[in-house]
C-alpha cells in the first residue's frame, strides 16, 4: 500500500509538472496560444501520446507571474485502451514576481479542477504510466550533479491547494479488480517552511480531503472525509498529524449487514530518524463500537513492537451482531448479552500480543487477567493465559430448555472425553498454558464455588492438572490428561468428590432428592478410542465410593416386604398392619468396583448397610457405554420385624437371603427378586402347623399370590425405581 501511494503520487507528480512546464516555462518567450500544435507535435515525440490543448492558456506577469490553463488532455499509453490517461479542464498557477529577485519563492493557491487519472495493467503486467516513469528517471540523471542551481526549499512558500472534483481510477487486468475515486476535492492551508533553510513547517497545515469511492474486489461503495493539521521538520525527519478526523459511510456485499458508519480521531507523530510512531486520544466509534487508547510503535520500518491501552466503552453484544448481520444465540434469559465492555493495557509484534491487565465485563461477570496470544502465522497460535472471574450464571445463557429434563454439568473428566471427539490434528496443533479461576458458578442449577483450573497442551500432550471446585458442602478435586499423539486419543481420569451432600444437589438439579447422603467417590480410568463412544468401551480402572447416613426416597423395602406378607396373612385368615412408606435409611453405601472395558464389574464390596437390612453385591456387571445390566446380582439380607398380627411370620425373614438380579436397561424394570425364593421363605414363618392348616389348592394360591405379589411390587415398583436412581448415579460417576 506504501508503494502504492508513492507511485500515485510520482504520476500526479509528472502529471503536474509536465502542466506547469507547459503553463510556465513556453509562455515566458512565447505567445502559448500560438503554440499549441508545436506544444502537442514535442509531447508527441518526446512520449508517444497525443496532447489535445483545447482550452486557453492566460498569461499574467505582474503582480503575479501567473498562468492559466483551460482543458487539457492526455492520451493514454500504447496498447491500453483508447480513454484518456489523464484530463485537465482547469488549472491556475502563480508566482509572485519580486521576491525571485531574493530567491525566494511564493506561490499563490494552486487551483487544479476536473484532474482525471485512469491508471491501468495490462494483463502482461506493464502499468500504462511505465514510459512517464522511464522518462522522469531519465531526466532526473542528466540534472544529477547541478546541486546549487536550483532555489532552497526553505524559500518555498505556497498559498494552498485547491483540487476539485478529481478523479483517480484503477484497473487491473490481471486480477480483474478495479478501484475509482470519485469526486476528489484537497484543499490545504498556507505552506509556510521556515526561513532558516531547515525544512521545517512554521504554522501547522491545514488539510481537508473527501472523495467516493468504489471497488469490485472487494465489493463497496461510499464517502470518505478526512481532516488534520500537518506539521514537519524535514531536517529532524519527524511529522505530525494533529486533530485526524476521518469519517466513512459504506456500503457493499463486503460490509457486514450491507452498510458501515464508523468515525475515527487521533493525534499522529512519527520520528522516522528513531523509527517512532505515536498514536495519542485515538477513538473510533463504528455502531455499537466505541473504543479509545494510545499506541506507540517501535522500530517501525525495521521490526515494528507497539504497546499502548485499548479501551472498549460498554455496549450491546446483541445490537453489534445485528449489525454485523449476524443472530444473536437463544437464551433462556433474553436479558443477557445486552452489556460488554473492556479495558487493557497491550503489547506485541507483527506475530504476538499481550493483554495485561485485562478487564472484561459481560453483564454481571468480570473477569480479570492476563492473555497473550502468539505465532499468528502457525496454524494454531500459542495461547498463553490467567484469568479470575468473579460469578456467572451460565443457565441464563444456555438455550431454553426444550422439556422439563435436566443434565448434569459434564465433570472435567467428563469433558476430557468428549474433547476426543475433536480431530487428532487439531489435538496435536494446541499450544496452551493457562490459569482459569472461577469464584462461583451457577449451571444447571446447581451451585459450585471456588472453581480453578490449569490447563497445558503442547506437542498433542493435553493436561488439566489440577482441576478443583467446591460443591454441596464439599469437594472435587481432578486430575485429567489427553494424548492425541497416537492414531486414538489417550484419556487418563483421576477425579475425587469429597463430602458433597448428594440431597441438596439432586433437589436443585431436578427438583427432587430421591437420595441423600455424604459421598465420597474417588475414580481413576484411562481410554482409548477416536470418539467419545469409543471411550466408554475402552475404559479401564477402579471406581471407590461410599455414601454415609443417607436415604432412598420413595423405596422403602422394608415396608415392600411387610406389604407382601401381609397379603399372605390376609389369604391365610390373618389380620395385619401395612403401616406407612417413607424410604430407606442407611447407614453407609461402599463399592470398590473395578471398570474393564467399559463394564463395572459388581463384587462384595458393594454394600448397602441399614437399620432393618444388608444389601450385598454378588457378580454380574453394568455396561456403562450401553446403559444396561449384565446379570447384576446383589443379595438383601433383612434385619426387621414387621408390627401386626402377622408379627410371627415376619420374624422368621429376619436374616434370610432374597436374592435380586438386574437385566436390561437401567431405565427399565431391569430388576426383579427371586419370588418363589421370597415366597417360600415367608410361606415357611407360618410353621408347619399353620401350613398344615391349608387345603392344597389354598396353598398353591397363596404360593402364586406371594409370588405375583413380591414380583409385582419388587420388581416393578422397587425395580424400577432401583434402577433407575442407582443407574443415574453410575452413569454420573462414570461421566455418562
Amino acid at each position: 500500500m506504501k508503494a502504492f501511494l508513492k507511485t500515485i503520487g510520482i504520476i500526479i507528480g509528472v502529471v503536474l509538472v509536465l502542466f506547469v512546464a507547459i503553463a510556465i516555462v513556453v509562455p515566458i518567450y512565447f505567445h502559448p496560444n500560438d503554440y499549441k500544435d508545436e506544444i502537442a507535435a514535442a509531447v508527441q515525440e518526446k512520449t508517444g501520446r497525443e496532447l489535445r490543448i483545447e482550452g486557453d492558456i492566460v498569461l499574467s506577469v505582474f503582480p503575479w507571474l501567473a498562468v492559466e490553463l483551460g482543458k487539457l488532455e492526455l492520451g493514454n499509453a500504447p496498447g491500453f485502451p483508447e480513454e484518456d490517461f489523464a484530463r485537465l479542464e482547469k488549472m491556475e498557477i502563480g508566482v509572485k514576481l519580486l521576491p525571485l529577485l531574493s530567491k525566494r519563492l511564493e506561490m499563490r493557491t494552486v487551483t487544479v479542477h476536473g484532474l482525471e487519472l485512469n491508471l491501468a495493467r495490462d494483463k502482461q503486467g506493464t502499468a500504462n504510466w511505465a514510459d512517464l516513469m522511464a522518462l522522469g528517471a531519465s531526466e532526473q540523471g542528466a540534472e544529477k550533479g547541478e546541486k546549487g542551481q536550483g532555489l532552497p526549499i526553505a524559500a518555498l512558500g505556497i498559498g494552498g491547494l485547491d483540487i476539485r472534483d478529481a478523479a483517480l481510477r484503477w484497473r487491473d487486468a490481471q486480477s480483474g479488480r478495479e478501484y475509482h475515486l470519485e469526486g476528489l476535492s484537497i484543499e490545504t492551508g498556507a505552506i509556510s517552511p521556515d526561513t532558516a533553510g531547515k525544512g521545517a513547517l512554521t504554522e501547522p497545515l491545514d488539510i481537508k480531503i473527501a472523495f467516493d469511492v468504489e471497488a469490485n474486489e472487494p465489493q463497496l461503495k461510499g464517502h470518505v472525509a478526512l481532516g488534520t493539521e500537518f506539521t514537519a521538520d524535514l531536517g529532524a525527519n519527524t511529522h505530525q498529524l494533529s486533530k485526524l478526523r476521518l469519517a466513512a459511510n459504506l456500503a457493499g456485499k463486503a460490509i457486514p449487514n450491507g452498510k458501515m458508519s464508523l468515525e475515527l480521531e487521533g493525534d499522529v507523530s512519527a520520528d522516522l530518524a528513531k523509527q517512532d510512531l505515536q498514536v495519542n486520544n485515538l477513538r473510533l466509534v463504528a455502531g455499537q463500537i466505541d473504543a479509545s487508547g494510545l499506541i506507540t510503535v517501535n522500530r517501525l520500518l525495521d521490526a515494528p513492537a507497539f504497546h499502548g491501552k485499548l479501551q472498549l466503552a460498554t455496549f450491546n453484544p446483541r445490537a453489534l451482531l445485528a449489525e454485523l448481520g449476524q443472530s444473536a444465540p437463544e437464551t433462556t434469559d433474553g436479558g443477557v448479552l445486552t452489556s460488554a465492555s473492556l479495558s487493557a493495557t497491550l503489547q506485541g509484534t507483527a506475530d504476538r500480543i499481550r493483554l495485561e491487565p485485562l478487564t472484561v465485563q459481560l453483564d454481571d461477570t468480570t473477569l480479570q487477567g492476563n492473555l497473550a496470544v502468539a505465532n499468528f502465522s502457525a496454524p494454531m497460535p500459542a495461547i498463553r493465559f490467567d484469568l479470575n472471574a468473579d460469578a456467572i450464571d451460565a443457565d441464563r445463557y444456555l438455550p431454553p430448555a426444550q422439556d422439563n429434563n435436566k443434565t448434569a454439568p459434564a465433570t472435567p473428566g467428563a469433558t476430557a472425553a468428549g474433547a476426543s471427539g475433536l480431530p487428532l490434528q487439531t489435538l496435536r496443533a494446541l499450544d496452551i498454558n493457562g490459569k482459569a479461576r472461577l469464584g462461583k458458578l451457577k449451571v444447571a442449577n446447581l451451585s459450585l464455588s471456588d472453581l480453578a483450573l490449569d490447563v497445558k497442551a503442547k506437542g498433542g500432550v493435553i493436561k488439566i492438572s489440577p482441576a478443583r471446585m467446591n460443591l454441596y458442602q464439599g469437594g472435587y478435586a481432578g486430575n485429567i490428561g489427553i494424548d492425541a499423539r497416537g492414531d486414538r486419543a489417550k484419556v487418563s481420569l483421576d477425579e475425587k468428590l469429597t463430602g458433597v451432600q448428594v440431597g441438596p444437589l439432586l433437589r436443585d438439579l431436578q427438583g427432587d432428592d430421591l437420595l441423600s447422603g455424604r459421598v465420597r467417590l474417588a475414580v481413576a480410568m484411562n481410554a482409548v478410542g477416536a470418539a467419545p463412544e469409543d471411550m466408554t468401551k475402552t475404559m479401564n480402572g477402579m471406581a471407590d465410593f461410599t455414601f454415609s447416613d443417607g436415604m432412598i426416597k420413595g423405596i422403602d423395602i422394608v415396608h415392600t416386604v411387610c406389604n407382601a406378607v401381609a397379603k399372605i396373612n390376609k389369604l391365610a385368615g390373618k389380620g395385619t398392619s401395612e403401616g406407612p412408606s417413607e424410604g430407606t435409611e442407611f447407614q453407609e453405601f461402599t463399592g470398590k468396583l473395578p471398570v474393564t472395558d467399559g463394564r463395572v464389574g459388581i463384587n462384595d464390596t458393594l454394600l448397602l448397610k441399614a437399620p432393618l437390612l444388608r444389601v450385598q453385591g454378588v457378580s454380574g456387571s453394568i455396561d456403562i457405554g450401553n446403559n444396561r445390566f449384565d446379570n447384576t446380582k446383589i443379595i438383601v439380607k433383612p434385619a426387621f420385624t414387621c408390627k401386626g398380627q402377622g408379627g410371627k411370620a415376619l420374624d422368621q425373614l429376619n436374616g434370610a437371603n432374597i436374592p435380586i438380579t438386574c437385566n436390561g436397561p437401567m431405565e427399565g424394570r431391569s430388576c426383579l427378586p427371586d419370588a418363589k425364593a421370597l415366597a417360600r421363605i415367608v410361606l415357611g414363618a407360618l410353621g408347619d402347623k399353620e401350613i398344615g392348616k391349608l387345603e392344597g389348592s389354598v396353598k398353591e394360591k397363596v404360593e402364586k399370590a406371594v409370588t405375583e405379589k413380591l414380583g409385582d411390587k419388587l420388581g416393578g415398583e422397587l425395580g424400577k425405581k432401583a434402577a433407575e436412581d442407582l443407574g443415574g448415579a453410575l452413569k454420573g460417576l462414570f461421566g455418562r
